[in-house]
């Protein structure tokens, strides 16, 4: 798979180089565990697509640069690829890859797998950091390069930027989704016990939430702090830092991931079903009004990236 691979994506080299360094909002989608799209701001369709994937799980971009991770899943591999140079390197040995978090400051990327999450160089060349963890999630704070970690057997911590844990945060049942912001704060989701909890950069509980029924894909504006959160994958719900619900509107039929482009507040959902019931990739207004609706076959992952240095 790895030599097709690499031949798709040097043939798709020069179609990219041209955005590389002029990163403004695309989005990258995984569609059918097979097939990577990059959509524009505006959710027409750029001619970058790498098909012939086994098992794609997600696609995590570096908005500071426009380089791309891509985890399948059954390769037990992690691809980098730099649409600039049109290079496509692999980081094997990692079981089961699941979900990416990226460091834009330094291009390092925190890789979550089925038992471990592994801190990989900017460049791809060097695994940083292994940490132990059952079915993990992880979210990276640039400011400081460290990243909290969840362990869906029930703990949570955070760890430095070289792999050493900081502190512990209060367990939870089964937390399987993380988002941090750039002073460490932390939301955590138990989707299977309906928990929202909000802890600080030292591990103290803020806010914790029950009456939010099986909450997933938690992500932080890091322009107001508030967090976006999907409710029985079809509700959006946006809460301020505090945990006072600001808006609530259905946004899908079956709301697999959500990525956030703070920059015009939109809020990009994969939706498994959409209007088509084949798979839909929309954008919403922080408003609750859909910008957009694309369709995308099955789309499971999606990747905007930002960060205040962007």
């Amino acid at each position: 798979m790895m030599k097709k691979l690499f031949w798709v994506v040097i043939l798709l080299g020069l179609t990219v180089a041209t955005s590389y360094g002029q990163y403004n909002g695309e989005c990258w989608v995984v569609s059918g565990g097979e097939t990577i799209y990059k959509l524009y701001s505006n959710g027409q369709a750029d001619p970058t697509v790498i098909p012939n994937l086994t098992q794609a799980s997600a696609a995590e971009v570096n908005p500071a640069d426009g380089v791309v991770w891509i985890a399948v899943s059954a390769a037990n591999t992690v691809y980098r690829y730099d649409p600039n140079s049109g290079a496509f390197s692999e980081i094997p040995d990692i079981t089961r890859p699941n979900q990416i978090a990226i460091n834009p400051a330094d291009g390092s990327a925190w890789i979550a797998g089925l038992d471990a999450v592994k801190k990989v160089s900017g460049d791809g060349t060097q695994v940083v950091a292994t940490i132990s963890a059952h079915e993990p999630a992880v979210a990276v704070n640039p400011k400081d390069g460290s990243a909290w970690i969840t362990n869906a057997r029930g703990s949570i911590a955070r760890y430095d930027a070289a792999g050493n844990k900081v502190v512990d945060a209060p367990a939870m049942g089964e937390p399987k989704g993380v988002s941090v912001d750039y002073d460490g704060n932390a939301w955590i989701a138990d989707s299977q016990h309906s928990v929202l909890m909000r802890v600080s950069a030292s591990g103290q509980k803020l806010v914790e939430i029950t009456d939010i029924p099986n909450p997933t894909s938690p992500r932080i504006n890091p322009i107001d702090g508030s967090l976006w959160v999907v409710s029985q994958q079809s509700m959006l719900i946006n809460l301020g830092p505090d945990g006072t619900k600001k808006t609530e509107f259905l946004a899908g039929m079956a709301i697999v991931a959500i990525t956030l482009s703070p920059a015009d507040g939109g809020i990009w959902i994969a939706d498994l079903l959409g209007e088509t019931f084949q798979g839909e990739i929309s954008k919403w207004s922080s408003a609750g009004q859909p910008l957009f609706k694309n369709p995308i076959p099955q789309p499971s992952s999606v990747s905007v990236g930002y960060w205040a240095g962007n």
